[in-house]
């Protein structure tokens, strides 16, 4: 009776990720035409999108990429947006995006339009565009770098539980939740975000046409709204998505613009196959069987922008 219970569950489970996914892994233009938009929305990240039983799927820095790829190659499109609703993310995935933009303006113009936020890596993607139009109260800037390390030890002190770690160096367990940090220890990663720090805002400096030394002044970690950008040089100039269009389409000598967007698109029985969603599935209940603390502390040596 029970094998039977738990068989019924996991079918029901099939079951309903069959019926609400919406999408998997198939990304396409929807239709062709002379300006592409490439959505960039949410954490710009490297890690592998996972599906969830809605069918929600966070692409991730390849797929963006692709499209941009995808939009430079197609020889009807004269011209791209990159539309942009993101607070950041990671650094090497942000220098990554940045790069791939960077390369498409060197043969098309790229115009990003920054709807809701550009924030921090989101706004190192904007920069390195042709032109930058963002809305009035959008949120822009906040450009940085930071490392986050969680520390657990005093907790571990009072339920008296002790960790020993046997090392091949002195620096091999730098970052452990376990024990205090020494100074040594947070000049060394200090050093890191320095050096990424400054490369970011090199590139902020290089692309915006402005000076190292206003650059430093304006990457203090502050945002700006649009307006605010605007004024300080961040933006080109505050605006709507059809502004954008506009701009876009008399940059690249666009008599009448036609738009396409690069989106998340169905495939399979439902918009899922059979075989992905039994593999979604099965990883998503041996995931939440099997993380563990190394997983966890892998996350204290990631630099976010």
């Amino acid at each position: 009776m029970k094998k039977r219970y738990i068989i019924g569950i996991m079918l029901l489970a099939l079951f309903m990720l069959l019926i609400t996914a919406t999408a998997l892994i198939s990304y396409s233009g929807t239709d062709s035409g002379n300006i592409a938009v490439i959505d960039i929305d949410g954490t710009i990240t490297s890690e592998s999108s996972e599906m969830n039983i809605l069918g929600d799927v966070q692409p991730t820095v390849d797929d963006y990429i692709e499209w941009i790829e995808n939009a430079e190659e197609d020889r009807r499109t004269k011209a791209m947006i990159i539309k942009i609703n993101s607070p950041g993310g990671e650094a090497i995935a942000s220098e990554k995006l940045a790069r791939a933009i960077k390369k498409a303006s060197e043969k098309k113009v790229v115009v990003a339009y920054v709807e809701s936020m550009a924030a921090s890596a989101a706004y190192q993607a904007a920069s390195s565009t042709d032109h930058i139009v963002a809305e009035r109260q959008s949120l822009v800037g906040n450009i940085g770098v930071r490392m986050e390390i969680i520390h657990y030890y005093g907790l571990m002190d009072e339920l008296g539980v002790n960790v020993t770690t046997i090392k091949s160096g002195k620096f091999k367990d730098i970052g452990s939740p376990t024990r205090p940090m020494t100074e040594e220890e947070q000049e060394m990663l200090q050093s890191l975000v320095d050096e990424s720090y400054y490369e970011f805002v090199s590139w902020v400096a290089e692309n915006r046409n402005i000076s190292m030394e206003k650059a430093l002044q304006l990457a203090d970690g502050r945002i700006y709204s649009g307006t605010q950008a605007e004024q300080v040089g961040l933006v080109d100039m505050t605006g709507t998505e059809e502004d954008a269009i506009n701009i876009t389409a008399k940059m690249a000598n666009i008599t009448e613009p036609k738009i396409y967007e690069y989106e998340y698109r169905s495939s399979g029985i439902f918009g899922v196959k059979l075989n992905e969603a039994l593999y979604h599935l099965g990883y998503g209940f041996g995931k939440g069987l099997s993380e563990t603390q190394i997983e966890g502390t892998s996350e204290s040596y990631r630099l976010f922008y």
